[in-house]
Formats: C-alpha cells, structure tokens, sequence
C-alpha cells in the first residue's frame, strides 16, 4: 500500500510538472487538448525574429518574457484554433519576420497632397495600393480604415490609399479617377469607403451621383474625372506602384518597406502592433 501511495505521488508530481512546463499563454492553455500538441510543436520548434534567440516555448520561460514572444505565441495560438494547418502557420511567421526586417528596402512613395485616415502624427506610415475593382481590397481597405481610425491601431498607424487600377478589372481606371476627383474636393477617403461599401453595385455612369450623395459637387466633380491633370496623377501613381514592385492589389506598404505577409486583418494588426510597441522603446 505505501508502495502504491509513493508512485501514485511520484505520478502525480510528474504530471503536476509536465502541465506547468506545457503552460504557455491564457491564449495557448485555453486550446481544447486536441490542438495543443500542434501549438506545443509550433512553440517548441520556432524562434522569435528579435528579442530572444531561443524557441519561442524557451523564451517564454523567462521570468518576464519580451513582449514579442508572447505576442508571436498568441498569433500562433490563434491560427491553431482557427484550424489552420502547421506549414501554413510557418509561412505566416516567416513571411511576417522577413516584412518587418531591416535588411528590406525602403521604397520611395510620394504621399504629397493624399488624403490621410488616422493621427497624422503616427509613427507608422501604412500607404496602400489597391484598385476599386478588387473585391479583397473592399473589404481589407475599409477593416484598415477602421482600425486606423477608431480601432486597435489608432494613434499608432496613419493609413494612406494609393489607386493602382489594374487592366484585368473592367472599368477600373474610371474608378481610379474617380477616387481622384473626390481627393480634389478633400473627400477622398469618405468617397473610397462608399465606393468599396456599394462594390456590387458599381457603375461607372453613378460615379459622380455617388460623390453627389457625399455632398459633393457632382459637376465639378465630373469635370475632375476628365481633366488631363488627374489623368497624368493617376499614370504617376501606376508608375511609381511598378517600380516598387507592385504586380497585384492590395499591395501594402509599411514604413516604406513592403509587407510580403498575409492580407488578413488579424495578421497585419498583430504585426503593426509588434512595430508600433518596437518604436515606443
């Protein structure tokens, strides 16, 4: 009987120890059993790009662990319980840690005269291409907008749009224009949300009855769309966009530096998050 209680103890203890050193975040011990393995296997085999240069489960051992571990910690938490598969929550890490690195380079973006969402003070600079016939633009452009301006990033971030009309998207340069046309009366910003809102209901003869709708002035608005100089901004901005690098939309860039991670909303909060807490130091 003394034997039985000694190993029962000793079990006990060990299992007791094995569940303390699994302990990683609220986020990550919240995760029903049949998603901590992979959790577990993901914290114990990647690294932090900065802080730490241990796997991220031994960083978190710390006494007081640097934010960005259990920030990546989370983010990893997170997609597990989304359900996503372990190759795709790597490609996350990885692309999101090749993003924010110092060894991108910084591309020239003309921000002259643009229209900016957020605190014009931020310290991030998030400039956006995106054509008005992207059906992922209209929605990611406006969870940006909102988050900028009155969400999670506000304060941190200062978000600027860049139209990119691409020749695939039928009637795409006219709304390209037409963003244009609206930054002439100081309302591009309200313009482009409506624009990306009504997507479905897009109509290249509405344009300037939308503006009107803003309270605009649809006929000074209409002469905008056509004015050689609005034209020639827009061919600038198609330029610039390409020699930058810009192949599709939304293409994002932060601080000058391209995000080559994904365009989800989640990701791109979390990562300028990490950015925005890395310059308050």
């Amino acid at each position: 009987m003394k034997k039985y209680t000694v190993s029962f103890l000793v079990g006990a203890l060990a299992t007791m120890w094995v569940v303390a050193a699994q302990a990683q975040t609220p986020k990550c011990d919240a995760l029903p059993e049949n998603q901590k393995a992979l959790a577990n296997e993901l914290l114990a085999s990647q690294y932090p790009h900065a802080c730490c240069d241990q796997t991220i489960a031994e960083c978190l051992k710390a006494k007081s662990p640097c934010p960005l571990v259990t920030r990546l910690a989370d983010n990893i938490c997170h997609h597990v319980a989304a359900g996503e598969a372990k190759d795709r929550i790597i490609r996350r890490l990885q692309t999101r840690a090749r993003s924010l690195s110092a060894r991108e380079p910084v591309r020239n973006i003309d921000l002259k005269g643009l229209e900016i969402a957020g605190d014009a003070g931020a310290p991030i600079t998030v400039v956006i291409y995106a054509c008005a016939r992207c059906p992922f633009c209209a929605r990611l452009v406006a969870q940006l907008h909102a988050a900028a301006t009155s969400g999670a990033l506000k304060g941190k971030v200062r978000l600027v749009f860049k139209p990119f009309p691409l020749k695939s998207h039928k009637d795409a340069k006219e709304g390209a224009l037409a963003m244009l046309a609206a930054l002439e009366q100081g309302q591009m910003w309200p313009y482009i949300l409506k624009l990306y809102k009504e997507y479905n209901a897009y109509d290249i003869t509405k344009l300037a009855a939308q503006a009107g709708q803003l309270g605009m002035d649809a006929a000074r608005f209409e002469r905008m769309m056509n004015d050689p100089a609005i034209v020639q901004r827009l061919v600038a901005y198609k330029k610039e966009g390409l020699a930058n690098g810009v192949e599709a939309t939304p293409t994002i860039f932060i601080n000058g530096r391209r995000w080559s991670g994904f365009l989800d909303i989640f990701e791109l909060t979390d990562a300028l998050g990490e950015l925005a807490d890395d310059l308050a130091k």
